[in-house]
């Protein structure tokens, strides 16, 4: 049967309003809280990350990658293609950010390479760094809590490629040239970042192991005090407002396109469980860890991709 675009944009209304029952409508604390509950119950009843949700209504199907951020996530973007042959393509990346790495090291820019090969529209579906910083702003953060964020996940990355120390001269350094806003606020010097990661991590900047705190920071089973620390806090309230905007442009897709692969982070996908399920009905669940082998494309280029925007604001 063909289902209109008045249904579909009830459809829209109705998963905003499921959304925003834990939305990031609330607190800093109790939202964090709520997602954190969340997760941990849903994440048993899937498999390990990344896998495959495929949800089907009527004409329409909804193919979801919860990614696990990388080149372990490919074959099922692979899978996905060959198997459901989308006419519209959602990824998580920020509008006018570069695609992250080689197509052939991280699922978003390999989607967006095989989109451009087939000429399938492709929409960035995470919101602006300016609209993250303004909604974590609005909810109580500092601009110093902010930087830090960046750099964490700065000096994560640099350890890993490198292996060499992530010093505090050059956290800020890195951080001017890239994503430094003076209207945002002022940029720590080396005695103010020192001071705010020892009050809020209890560690000596320049001795600490940026992979393993990290890791510590983003565990899906945190301990208590990484729940307290800013990184845990604004990572998760942002995250829950990210994660609506995802869902506002998979409800848009599904109203014009008939076949929408979205990919996301699986935590992302986590927070629109819910709310897909009601509308959606339970997924089809295919784990990525038990696909056939799939015959990757291992020169792509993205080329004359085109991209469209679903939601205006």
């Amino acid at each position: 049967m063909n289902i209109n675009y008045r249904m579909w944009a009830g459809f829209f209304i109705i998963l905003c309003a499921c959304l925003s029952l834990a939305g990031p409508v609330q607190a800093d604390d109790e939202t964090s809280a709520l997602r954190k509950t969340d997760h941990q119950r849903l994440y048993e009843s899937f498999p390990r990350p990344p896998y495959l949700a495929v949800y089907q209504k009527g004409d329409k199907k909804l193919v979801v990658l919860a990614a696990k951020h990388g080149a372990e996530s490919l074959p099922s973007v692979q899978y996905a293609f060959d198997s459901y042959n989308p006419h519209v393509v959602l990824v998580e990346r920020e509008p006018g950010e570069p695609f992250g790495g080689a197509c052939t090291e991280a699922e978003d820019a390999y989607t967006a390479a095989l989109a451009s090969q087939k000429q399938i529209p492709l929409v960035r579906t995470d919101m602006t760094l300016e609209q993250q910083w303004q909604f974590a702003k609005a909810k109580g953060f500092t601009y110093k809590d902010w930087q830090m964020l960046w750099m964490i996940r700065e000096g994560y990355g640099h350890t890993r490629e490198t292996e060499q120390p992530f010093t505090p001269a050059l956290a800020i350094s890195t951080y001017a040239k890239s994503d430094h806003h003076p209207q945002w606020g002022s940029l720590f010097t080396e005695k103010t970042l020192n001071a705010y990661f020892k009050k809020h991590y209890k560690q000596v900047f320049a001795e600490t192991d940026f992979i393993q705190l990290y890791q510590d920071l983003m565990n899906l089973y945190p301990e208590e005090w990484v729940t307290q620390t800013p990184f845990w806090r604004l990572n998760n309230t942002t995250g829950l407002a990210r994660s609506q905007f995802m869902l506002h442009n998979i409800a848009a897709a599904l109203s014009q396109y008939d076949v929408v692969f979205a990919e996301m982070g699986a935590g992302h996908y986590l927070d629109l469980v819910p709310a897909l399920k009601e509308r959606l009905g339970p997924p089809q669940v295919i784990d990525g860890a038990k696909l056939p082998a799939q015959t990757l494309w291992k020169d792509c280029e993205i080329s004359n991709l085109s991209e469209i925007v679903l939601i205006k604001k």
